[in-house]
């Protein structure tokens, strides 16, 4: 059986290594109903609705979106903590589908803003709101596009921080494919490392012994 409202919450404070607070009418908003603990299903009058639609939320002002944002960004951490205390109880949370809600209308709102954003910079500057793209090359020297940036200080002056190579078809990919092999060659030699460093006796003596128990 769940427990009470104050000693669920203080048990999650507690896996956060938090000192102990007292809980108020405020913090209770960050939690889910006391109702709806150790329920298996939310029952229909308390089942969540559909998610927003942009039809929906194009109707609506700069104004109600920034509330709609803050209110839906609310609930989306009263669902995450309250995932996270079902898990640590080893426990199926009721209709988990709330969150995948709850972020289809947070993304759809961003949509919508967007648009609007988008509109006025082409009425303005005659150019999308969209971020730039960088036409850059990746470790195994493909060349793709990437979303441009911020960066907290300017690109140094040795380091290219975009290429296009100049390379025949031929040439080009046998380069390519040559350094991303020897990457993945890398990448495994690294993780047999790992792996080895975190091998046990146990672990060697159960691999020794498994084929002749199984094998028989």
């Amino acid at each position: 059986m769940w427990r009470s409202f104050p000693s669920l919450v203080s048990s999650v404070v507690r896996s956060q290594n938090a000192p102990a607070i007292r809980f108020s009418s405020t913090m209770k908003q960050f939690f889910d109903d006391e109702a709806n603990f150790g329920k298996a299903e939310l029952r229909p009058k308390n089942r969540p609705g559909r998610s927003w639609t942009e039809e929906e939320l194009r109707l609506k002002s700069n104004s109600d979106l920034h509330k709609l944002w803050y209110v839906c960004l609310k609930e989306r951490n009263m669902l995450i903590t309250m995932k996270k205390a079902h898990i640590s109880r080893a426990r199926n949370m009721p209709n988990p589908e709330r969150i995948d809600r709850v972020q289809e209308s947070m993304d759809r709102i961003e949509a919508v803003v967007h648009e609007r954003n988008d509109a006025v910079f082409k009425l303005e500057t005659g150019e999308s709101a969209a971020p730039r793209k960088r036409t850059i090359t990746s470790f195994a020297g493909f060349t793709y596009k990437k979303q441009a940036i911020e960066h907290y200080s300017p690109p140094e002056a040795s380091k290219k921080e975009y290429e296009t190579p100049y390379l025949d078809d031929d040439a080009y990919m046998m380069q390519k494919l040559w350094q991303e092999k020897e990457f993945m060659k890398n990448r495994d030699r690294l993780d047999d490392e790992k792996r080895r460093e975190t091998r046990t006796e146990d672990m060697d003596r159960f691999k020794r012994g498994a084929p002749r128990v199984f094998n028989r």
